[in-house]
């Protein structure tokens, strides 16, 4: 009994902290700038204004503020891939993708044959899942300003058990926005909260 009143009253904290949270986004700070001055400014001004008036602000990207990660495929390194096929080992690649793919499909592949649509989805697919340093991590945060808050949207590398080197993307008027500019990147791999 007690363990179950202690898990509702966390819960009830958590939510109250949030709502708190949101109600303090809504009192008037004269010393901050309005929404649509803030996001009139560059990329490099907001990030600037970013860095010096919220403290701790990285922090903030991990945990509750990480989005998700993309893969942006370099057609030069997809083209290396095609044309030294044996070196690369594509057709066992497409075939990681493709269980189904033929062993007489495989040999022709190595033989420099023209690739089908789903076989060059299936070779993006496998080069993206191989290569662990190329992907982009997405996380963000929402922060006060004048009367309101805006979403802020950090892209970032990661450099091993450090964490990730993140800089800022874009600043939006909300998450959903920057939701959905994440969501239209070539490969895409949200966790939505």
């Amino acid at each position: 009994m007690k363990r179950h009143f202690r898990s509702k009253l966390l819960v009830i904290r958590r939510y109250l902290a949030e709502v708190w949270t949101q109600i303090n986004y809504y009192i008037f700070d004269p010393s901050k700038p309005s929404k649509a001055e803030f996001l009139k400014l560059s990329v490099e001004d907001q990030a600037a204004w970013i860095e010096a008036n919220i403290p701790e602000h990285e922090t903030k990207l991990y945990g509750d503020g990480y989005f998700g990660c993309s893969y942006d495929l370099d057609e030069g390194k997809l083209d290396e891939y095609l044309e030294y096929r044996d070196d690369y080992g594509v057709s066992g690649l497409i075939e990681e993708q493709l269980p189904s793919l033929s062993e007489e499909r495989a040999f022709e592949i190595d033989d420099g044959a023209e690739l089908t649509s789903e076989e060059l989805e299936a070779l993006r697919t496998a080069m993206a899942e191989n290569d662990f340093d190329g992907w982009d991590t997405h996380s963000g945060f929402y922060f006060k300003v004048r009367f309101g808050a805006l979403y802020a949207l950090f892209v970032g590398q990661d450099i091993g058990q450090g964490g990730s080197e993140f800089e800022l993307e874009r600043v939006f008027a909300n998450k959903r926005l920057a939701l959905q500019r994440v969501s239209e990147k070539p490969m895409v791999a949200l966790e939505i909260k």
